[in-house]
């Protein structure tokens, strides 16, 4: 095999990568459950990154008892189960198991507390072998350029319009500040 021909195979196998991952994306956007989320905004700006906003999602810090005495440790998978609170969805069960049936979830991973941890710090909070926090892939938002300066979510209501398909893989679709689009 030539050095031509292995950089082109290289090249291409970058390309698929990407497609499948766009492909992935866009199938969850167009055919998963659209659900609302209540959300935190806690990082507005990063110098290397330009604007983006990290969230933290009312199903982002649930108390160990969401588990039923399911033993969840930091690193595991976890699947939580989602039901509606007026416009709002929030946390029912915590899950190592994919659930079954016609239960709405969206799957994530645990990256601090669990059963066997005693104190962690995640961001401004601390964590006890009685929280645990998950994050679902979806706690990052690029804002278009210019779009994000010198504004503030304080005193406002923001939420997250997030696309989820039947495995609990989670998109996110759209941000609202005070029920209108935003930016």
């Amino acid at each position: 095999m030539t050095k031509q021909t292995k950089f082109i195979l290289a090249i291409a196998l970058q390309v698929v990568i990407i497609f499948t991952i766009i492909i992935f994306k866009l199938s969850v956007l167009t055919s998963g459950a659209e659900i609302m989320l209540r959300i935190e905004p806690v990082d507005p700006r990063d110098l290397f990154r330009g604007d983006y906003i990290t969230f933290q999602y009312d199903i982002s810090n649930l108390s160990s008892h969401y588990s039923h005495g399911e033993q969840i440790r930091n690193g595991d998978n976890v699947y939580v189960v989602l039901w509606p609170s007026g416009k709002y969805w929030t946390a029912r069960s915590i899950r190592k198991i994919k659930p079954t049936g016609n239960e709405l979830f969206i799957k994530g991973k645990v990256v601090s507390g669990g059963m066997e941890n005693k104190n962690y710090n995640f961001s401004y909070q601390s964590f006890n072998s009685s929280k645990l926090h998950i994050v679902y892939g979806i706690e990052e938002y690029f804002i278009p350029e210019r779009k994000g300066q010198n504004f503030n979510f304080r005193d406002k209501e923001v939420a997250a319009m997030v696309a989820i398909d039947s495995d609990g893989n989670a998109v996110l679709k759209k941000i609202y500040v005070n029920d209108k689009p935003w930016p």
